[in-house]
């Protein structure tokens, strides 16, 4: 009976270890995407800021949009997407895609801002699908006002938030474990306690019935 309990048990006690072990491998992965100047993401996402209004009333400026990692060859006209702006490749943009060209393996692509009206820069103009970051598939509004009230600048926060939602996660589950352990503590003891009293029972019983045993032999 009790085997399914120390199952739960240690199964419970290794949860902190996997939360903070998928935590560290977030931090290597950002270590290791910014060394090589490419785009943290967690699970094929990141999150940008938008900088300006070109996009608006699509995206407004201060919205934070959900950007998916996808292959350049998924994309079509029509789909807004994020990336490096040509001629300053530190600058991101998220435009929506109005023409795609194909040249042997690589395609390249022509953006435009839903506020530009028609008047497409030259660096959006038929550049290579390797600026390309991702897809943008959804916006927060509410998320958005939060990080601008927090976080000055263009940074990727999709780590900060990641990271510390698995810290709490784990700080929680340590509690819990503490709370288990107390209660595994307190029912053993409980336990302990119902058997020695069973025991020192059956032993006044067994004690009875040999006095009596023995009145009836005299």
């Amino acid at each position: 009976m009790r085997r399914p309990f120390n199952i739960l048990k240690k199964t419970i006690f290794v949860l902190p270890y996997i939360f903070f072990a998928i935590t560290l491998l977030l931090i290597v992965q950002i270590v290791i995407a910014l060394s090589n100047k490419t785009t943290p993401s967690v699970f094929g996402y990141s999150v940008f800021s938008v900088e300006s209004p070109s996009m608006e009333p699509t995206y407004m400026t201060g919205d934070l949009v959900f950007v998916k990692l996808v292959n350049p060859d998924d994309l079509n006209i029509g789909d807004v997407i994020t990336f490096h702006r040509s001629d300053k490749p530190e600058i991101l943009i998220t435009h929506r895609i109005v023409d795609i060209q194909g040249t042997g393996d690589i395609r390249f692509f022509t953006t435009l801002g839903d506020n530009n009206h028609g008047l497409i820069n030259d660096w959006e103009t038929d550049f290579s699908e390797e600026l390309i970051i991702g897809k943008v598939t959804g916006k927060s509004v509410w998320l958005g006002k939060a990080y601008n009230g927090i976080v000055s600048g263009g940074i990727n926060i999709v780590y900060g938030v990641a990271i510390g939602i698995f810290v709490l996660i784990g700080i929680a589950e340590i509690v819990n474990i503490t709370k288990e352990i107390k209660l595994a503590r307190n029912k053993d003891l409980i336990e302990a306690k119902a058997k020695m009293v069973e025991e020192e029972l059956a032993r006044l019983i067994a004690e009875e019935k040999q006095k009596q045993n023995n009145n009836e032999s005299e």
